[in-house]
């Protein structure tokens, strides 16, 4: 049983000190004095909307507003902009959002972390996903990250600190929102587009895709999406004689349908499906704690047939919304399918047993992967209609269950052409799991004023889950099975203040908590007694003070935000000295506290200035328990310090019909270390910094925008995770990845 998060008086005013009298916010609120005044004299004034910023509407709280007046801290990434300078991945542009990291660890595994929060080796994730309102992926395995292809997107927003209430389990560090291009009734468009693009030190890519809207009727239309794309290679495998192994394909699409019933009625139906493959992952082998390559600066060995990745990906969504007059009705059911088959190279870490178990040492030693999650969830809830009154609200009832497969297979191979030697598995696991959660939620706002209002809400979940495990082969002793059970009730809750200094500005206040689900530890034999055979859910609370809004005759958009973030229980990954096998234990507790800032400036008509920054600090307040090895004040893994981006883009006219564009930016990513070690002998890795450069021009007109960029300008080599070759002892080479290298590319779009 978890514990509902809760906040005492003590802990909140010693937040609150924390958050409104540190220096950061005294700097802040000095430096938006002046632009307080100038918006106030300026009030009355209509700006050309040449020169004045767009506003950007979000439906983070479940309902459309504008960007600035959601009490959250938040970015906002349009798909076309990405897209026009060939970021097709989620690796490629996570940087530009502050607070956001990745930890790739390789075969499909990816984990996402937000202000911080993050032990390094999740298995459940921290950072929820959606597809518009329905939820996407696993509560229960960090296996079902998908990068989608932003092509049939309309824009991505990222939702910083827990957001529990609203959006449920897995949701503590942060969400992203991936919110899909919706048909439209109004007229027949299309959108055609090619990219073509070189990788220095590696290969060519490529991406067609297509997309045609189709009004069907003045209340019925379709909309069809397709693409296809090759991501270039740039890391090569010296023992095996290949290069560019990790080049990956992606091909997929997306039909989507509006009808509107009746004034009152709108039914919106889609499909998406996405294949994604990998030759290989994109890390390169440094020698231990050092940047000193093991064969060359973009090299790797692994196994041959090891280290690749085929991800399948289908999400089904119906949404009716109904306006019933005193309330708005929507209903949300969704259905999504993942799979990953992904074999790993863990020679580093079993290869030492080949000579005891079968009296052949030196042989290769492979692990395959293959996992199936498939996940039905169903929203219902009524809102109070927007009509001015002093109080609204949203209510609703949520439930879902998804059934995840995975099987895992120990086998001795050859090492030089990773063929089965076939001397029988060293071990097979199977362990179904099913996962069931049932909540109720609400939201209130009450207007005190026009000015002042204040959020509260509140989540009570039911989670139950059920678990089977079969394990056989010499490294689990023989063969077992176990089956267990497991359930929890947990409450989360937000309060905030929220108040409107003029029309264009607001500060508010945000206390809000978040959790995620415990599970169950697939013990093998020789490690039962030695490791819990459950581990609980964990929870923190997260206090947060923001301030966002237009300035200066709205030419100028700030949105800036100081957080404390209590963290307890943290699920922390242990690995078992005897075996080689990971486990979960609840491992004490942490803390974040930092600073984001993000701003949007039109300095004059057609050129616009960006900017963002992030300062996190991120660290353990108690030690680690015996089997990991971290000390009350070491940072959490893979999260920077600082990180900051700056960009800017000018529009200007040439004649003819004809608008040119250029722009460039700058990405700095600072130090971070990797995942708490399972041996004292072993040391994090200190992946340093880096910064990355892009640029980009093209022309464009009614129907047509060709655009060339050229990202990571320097060709610098900078890392994202660091993995050790031997998972029990760290004391072989690591694996590093590396970002992509410089790339050139064109992308021609055609819009009709």
């Amino acid at each position: 049983m978890n514990p509902a998060p809760h906040a005492n008086t003590k802990t909140l005013i010693r937040a609150m000190r924390r958050t409104l009298c540190g220096n950061t916010a005294l700097a802040l609120l000095a430096a938006a004095q002046p632009l307080f005044a100038e918006d106030v004299q300026t009030a009355g004034s209509a700006a050309e909307d040449a020169k004045t910023l767009q506003q950007i509407t979000v439906t983070a709280e479940k309902k459309a507003e504008s960007e600035l007046d959601v009490p959250i801290s938040m970015t906002v990434v349009e798909a076309t902009t990405l897209l026009n300078n060939g970021m097709s991945r989620l690796d490629d542009y996570y940087a530009q959002i502050p607070g956001l990291s990745m930890n790739e660890r390789g075969a499909g595994r990816t984990t996402l972390v937000m202000r911080g929060i993050s032990a390094g080796t999740e298995l459940n994730p921290t950072v929820g996903i959606m597809i518009g309102d329905a939820p996407y992926g696993s509560s229960t395995t960090d296996y079902s990250i998908s990068d989608l292809d932003p092509f049939d997107i309309d824009h991505i927003e990222v939702l910083r600190g827990p957001q529990g209430t609203l959006y449920g389990a897995s949701s503590m560090g942060g969400l992203i929102k991936f919110v899909m291009a919706d048909p439209d009734t109004g007229a027949f468009s299309g959108r055609v587009q090619s990219d073509l693009s070189d990788t220095q030190h590696g290969g060519s890519g490529y991406a067609a895709r297509a997309a045609v809207n189709l009004p069907l009727s003045g209340d019925l239309a379709v909309r069809v999406s397709a693409f296809d794309r090759h991501d270039a290679g740039y890391v090569n495998d010296p023992l095996q004689g290949r290069k560019n192994v990790n080049d990956g394909d992606a091909h997929g699409g997306r039909i989507s349908a509006l009808w509107r019933v009746s004034d009152g009625f709108t039914l919106r139906a889609s499909a998406l499906t996405q294949d994604s493959s990998a030759d290989a992952s994109a890390k390169v082998d440094m020698l231990k704690n050092s940047y000193t390559p093991v064969f060359g600066p973009y090299d790797h060995a692994r196994l041959p047939g090891t280290d690749t990745a085929q991800v399948k990906t289908r999400m089904y969504i119906l949404q009716m919304d109904g306006n019933l007059g005193w309330a708005d009705l929507t209903s949300i059911s969704s259905y999504n399918k993942y799979s990953l088959i992904g074999p790993q190279d863990v020679t580093g870490t079993f290869g030492g047993l080949t000579g005891p178990i079968y009296g052949l040492p030196g042989l290769g030693v492979k692990i395959d992967n293959n996992n199936r999650t498939g996940k039905f969830s169903e929203e219902l809830r009524l809102a109070s209609p927007e009509d001015g009154r002093r109080l609204s609200w949203l209510g609703g009832a949520f439930f879902t269950h998804e059934h995840t497969v995975g099987f895992q297979r120990i086998e001795a191979v050859d090492r030089s052409t990773g063929a089965d030697e076939g001397l029988g598995s060293m071990y097979d696991g199977t362990s179904p799991s099913t996962f069931e959660e049932s909540a109720a939620f609400g939201n209130l706002t009450y207007k005190f004023t026009d000015a002042f209002d204040v959020q509260l809400g509140g989540r009570y979940s039911s989670v139950k889950q059920n678990f089977s495990n079969a394990y056989s082969g010499p490294l689990n002793g023989g063969d077992s099975s176990d089956s267990e059970s497991a359930s929890d009730h947990v409450g989360t809750y937000s309060f905030a203040p929220r108040y409107h200094i003029n029309r264009d500005v607001m500060t508010y206040l945000r206390v809000a908590s978040g959790y995620r689900a415990g599970g169950v530890n697939a013990l093998l034999i020789e490690d039962q007694g030695k490791f819990p055979g459950q581990y609980k859910s964990d929870s923190l609370t997260s206090y947060e003070w923001g301030l966002k809004g237009d300035f200066a005759d709205r030419t100028l958009t700030l949105d800036g935000a100081l957080f404390y973030i209590d963290w307890s229980d943290i699920q922390l990954s242990e690995v078992s000295q005897d075996t080689g096998n990971s486990y979960f234990v609840n491992a004490g507790k942490a803390k974040s506290q930092g600073a984001e800032i993000s701003l949007a400036w039109r300095l004059f008509p057609g050129l616009d200035i960006l900017a963002n920054a992030a300062y996190t600090d991120a660290v353990l307040t108690q030690d680690t328990p015996d089997g990991t090895y971290g000390k009350s004040g070491d940072r959490l893994p893979y999260s920077p310090k600082w990180s900051a981006n700056l960009s800017a883009d000018y529009t200007f006219p040439i004649g003819a019909g004809l608008d040119a564009n250029v722009g460039g930016g700058v990405t700095w990513i600072g130090d971070r270390e990797s995942g708490f070690t399972s041996s004292a002998s072993a040391q994090r890795f200190a992946l340093r910094a880096y910064t990355t450069g892009n640029l980009h021009a093209g022309i464009q007109s009614t129907h047509w925008n060709v655009d060339l960029y050229v990202k990571n300008l320097t060709d610098a080599r900078g890392y994202l995770s660091a993995t050790a070759q031997n998972a029990t002892t760290g004391v072989s080479s690591y694996g590093l990845l590396l970002i992509q290298p410089r790339t050139f590319g064109v992308s021609a779009t055609y819009t009709f």
